[in-house]
């Protein structure tokens, strides 16, 4: 979010002009506006979330995009969620588990193993193809936006026959889960985006 991002304008060979701004400096705008009052509590967490994120990925840790923000309230993770749920009539794949994948938006990956061959991954109504890595497949579901990271996403796996595979699988499960067995860099950055999910889900 600190990072400097440059837009060169250009009438054919000429330069225009040109701007660098950042993610975190119109988050600085933001907060030093009034008239944006409503907005402050979320772009609070978003650049805490940042913060974690830089530090949990080890980037750019000299320049945290939250030293500033002191006062973002902080909610406790729930304890449980709903169980991840799959229901099986593929003979020869199976579903593996599924992670959080972080990046400008998050994504839910899920795993598979076996043969994988024929089947069609349909989530969201849209078609997915598979990635295969070694013995793994996976497939992802991308551009999750923060408020809706409680939903509930059902991918199905079918075959030519008609047999499927369903998984209904939410990010909440893998932020619950993970919170408890992972390190302490891991749930600062779960604890970050859990809160950065409530104050997009109140606007």
């Amino acid at each position: 979010m600190n990072d400097q991002i440059t837009v060169t304008v250009l009438n054919g060979t000429d330069i225009g002009s040109t701007e660098t701004y950042s993610v975190r400096q119109y988050c600085d705008t933001i907060l030093a506006d009034d008239t944006h009052n409503e907005y402050h509590a979320l772009v609070k967490q978003m650049l805490h979330y940042g913060a974690m994120a830089q530090i949990y990925f080890n980037y750019n840790t000299d320049n945290i995009s939250n030293l500033c923000i002191t006062d973002a309230a902080r909610e406790e993770i729930p304890e449980s969620v709903e169980d991840v749920t799959v229901y099986d009539w593929l003979r020869d794949v199976d579903f593996y588990g599924a992670s959080l994948v972080h990046r400008d938006r998050i994504a839910v990956r899920y795993y598979f193993t076996g043969d994988i061959t024929g089947l069609t991954f349909v989530a969201n109504d849209s078609v997915y193809t598979p990635v295969t890595e070694g013995t793994i497949h996976y497939i992802e579901v991308p551009g999750i936006r923060p408020q809706d990271l409680d939903q509930q996403i059902t991918l199905t796996v079918s075959d030519a026959e008609g047999n499927i595979l369903m998984v209904t699988y939410g990010p909440m499960h893998y932020i619950v889960r993970m919170y408890d067995d992972g390190s302490d860099a891991l749930r600062n950055l779960l604890s970050a985006l859990y809160n950065y999910h409530l104050a997009a889900k109140a606007l």
